[in-house]
């Protein structure tokens, strides 16, 4: 009965709803006027008797890495003004794939045959003051590729131990005296992909991820994703040579054993030889370009043109010698070291230590991948259970979309990304959450979206920050928000602020907020708010290959009860759509809007900062109706006559 009344009430509605669009584009503080006039194309039905869960504000978050330039970014004021407008919760570091590759304790990066600091990175004591500036809190990926165990449960305790532990006292020492309170931790970034060779111990394999123990770092992997950075795609460490009498060079996982190196005289020689070993398995010996050189215990009785090396192979330290006492190698010539390394530690390691280590706030901690190969369970149902438990959250990464390459340069294509998303992930839930239950456990660990984007192929980049990358963006965050129950995510980071061609904020030129950026500052009032039952009604078309709607609306009723959210998207690419809405439960006396949109969905603000903002929209009594030009966001705020529901303010922290 209830649900036939809604219907009717809906009908009649729909019936008399409508306005008359009349608009400026001329300048920034023209608003959209709207009229009743003209009937609604679209309906939008809020339950607001029946609310529903506390919205956590963790779902707002983005990357900022340990590369980033700290001038442009957390020390530059303009910058951190507009990460603050943009009302981010949370901020994810030192990365990303660096952060497997990335000292804390010492501020260095650990690359093939090196260390090396920045001095104007983002380093620990950078973010700690940047994360204070704009009232965000820090969430960090712990380094599982070089580092151990201890050094993750030492950075627990340095972030969160009370002033008086041994850690804690030397963040006090840096100007942090209170502890920074840190919740989630990540152990290691996408271990199960094959770019990790370059910055993890290990790569692709759950067993070793889980439980720990050795790898051969010999032949290759595909580097396909990965040329920028290692076009030579080696398991074990490809360097050049400094040139000069001593040369050290550091091996980047150690300890090590099974040592063998190859020098390549010149870039020509590794080229060749390096082709020759991919093609072949087997690496070449050719005297004067490609030779192996020779481990010894003592580089003092050696001639001056032996090519031989001594090794620390607890610390994975090479040294040569200076021309007299073994050859010095040439600037500008290569080396490829392999070797197995042995003796590390797992995932069940790392969570045991860091919930060990001293912390003023119970802590989170994430799996960067599942424990299953080839669809089955890494170990007997003990062990899986011991993983499961030890596991709050576990880590995916949303990038591109299932769609085929060709479709990505089709508008209407692409309008199904955000459905796909929410689809894949609640597929992969789904699939977790029956395993789980199926070992008579309770307790299902949820979803950390820690990196997101629209597209992170360089072909595409530009689409994140184009007016049609905020339209996917909100589109994401509503299925987010309306398909919980299907795909709980704990947390969502979007990649990444700090510069580049997927940043929120272009740092490297203007500083302007890209026009997904204001779609974050839409939703800056969400958190805590309690989600609410949508319905929506309308006309919609064929992506890809499933019919997706033009219209998509989430809603929000304020923790006391006064004022109900809309965030709406008209994700059509040439029409515009009335759309009215109804309130059960909840008469609106004033109305507040903006809308994001513009001249074409290709809109952006790299040049000009004022291209894409957010334009005010005037809603006329009674506040039920909008006009959606196309591939525009909106943000509506309705308050109450009279407030029907107060609930108190529920904090997820």
């Amino acid at each position: 009965m209830k649900a036939l009344l809604r219907r009717k009430a809906l009908g009649v509605f729909l019936t008399f709803a409508s306005l008359l669009l009349v608009w400026s584009w001329t300048s920034r503080s023209a608003a959209i006027q709207v009229q009743a006039s003209a009937p609604a194309q679209a309906a939008i039905l809020v339950d607001a008797t029946r609310p529903g869960p506390v919205i956590s504000p963790d779902l707002w978050g983005t990357n900022l890495t340990q590369q980033a330039n700290a001038q442009q970014t957390v020390e530059n004021p303009d910058f951190i003004t507009s990460t603050r407008s943009l009302h981010i919760q949370l901020i994810r570091w030192p990365g990303g794939n660096n952060a497997d590759a990335y000292d804390w304790k010492r501020d260095e990066e650990i690359r093939p045959g090196h260390r090396r600091q920045r001095t104007n990175g983002v380093d620990l004591a950078r973010i700690l003051r940047f994360v204070q500036d704009v009232g965000a809190e820090l969430t960090v990926t712990v380094n599982f590729g070089t580092m151990t165990a201890q050094d993750a449960a030492d950075l627990v305790e340095f972030l969160n131990g009370p002033a008086d532990s041994p850690w804690g006292a030397q963040r006090a020492a840096m100007g942090f005296p209170e502890p920074v309170r840190v919740r989630t931790f990540e152990v290691g970034n996408e271990i199960g992909q094959p770019h990790m060779w370059y910055y993890s111990w290990m790569a692709e394999d759950p067993v070793r991820y889980f439980f720990g123990g050795h790898a051969l770092r010999q032949g290759f992997y595909n580097n396909a994703g990965s040329q920028a950075y290692d076009p030579v795609g080696a398991k074990g460490d490809f360097f050049k040579a400094v040139g000069g009498p001593h040369q050290t060079y550091t091996l980047r996982f150690p300890p090590v054993r099974q040592v063998r190196m190859a020098w390549f005289v010149d870039q020509d020689a590794a080229e060749s030889c390096m082709t020759t070993y991919r093609q072949t398995g087997t690496l070449p010996i050719i005297p004067g370009q490609c030779q192996p050189w020779e481990q010894v215990d003592d580089l003092s009785s050696q001639p001056g043109d032996a090519l031989v090396f001594i090794l620390d192979a607890s610390r994975g330290v090479i040294r040569f010698g200076d021309g007299i006492h073994g050859f010095a190698p040439l600037q500008g010539s290569y080396f490829l070291v392999e070797y197995e390394t042995y003796g590390h530690e797992g995932f069940l390691d790392y969570a045991r230590a860091m919930r060990a280590a001293p912390s003023v706030v119970p802590i989170r901690i994430g799996a960067a991948m599942l424990p299953f190969q080839d669809a089955q369970p890494i170990a007997d149902d003990a062990t899986m259970r011991e993983i499961f438990q030890a596991m709050d959250f576990y880590v995916r990464h949303q990038y591109d979309s299932g769609l085929p390459r060709p479709a990505w340069n089709d508008y209407n294509a692409r309008r199904q990304i955000p459905l796909d998303r929410i689809d894949t992930l609640a597929g992969v839930y789904g699939r977790v959450a029956d395993y789980i239950q199926s070992l008579g456990l309770g307790h299902v660990p949820e979803i950390g979206v820690s990196e997101w984007n629209i597209f992170l192929n360089q072909d595409y980049w530009q689409i994140n920050r184009t007016l049609e990358g905020a339209v996917l963006t909100a589109s994401w965050f509503i299925h987010v928000l309306n398909q919980a129950n299907r795909a709980p995510v704990a947390f969502a980071e979007q990649f990444a602020l700090g510069g580049g061609n997927l940043a929120l904020i272009r740092s490297q030129t203007n500083n302007s907020i890209a026009p997904m950026g204001y779609v974050f500052q839409g939703f800056g009032q969400w958190p805590h708010s309690r989600l609410l039952p949508v319905q929506v009604t309308g006309p919609g078309a064929m992506a890809f290959n499933r019919e997706v709607p033009y219209i998509a609306a989430a809603a929000a009723l304020s923790p006391d009860g006064r004022t109900l959210r809309l965030a709406l998207v008209n994700n059509a690419r040439d029409e515009t759509i009335i759309v009215g809405w109804q309130t059960l439960g909840f008469v609106p006396r004033a109305a507040r809007a903006w809308q994001l949109t513009g001249p074409g969905f290709e809109a952006h603000n790299d040049r000009n900062p004022e291209t894409i903002i957010p334009q005010p929209t005037n809603i006329e009594p009674p506040f039920n109706t909008i006009a959606l030009p196309p591939h525009t966001v909106a943000f509506i705020e309705l308050d109450a006559a009279i407030p029907r529901l107060h609930f108190p303010l529920i904090l997820q922290k």
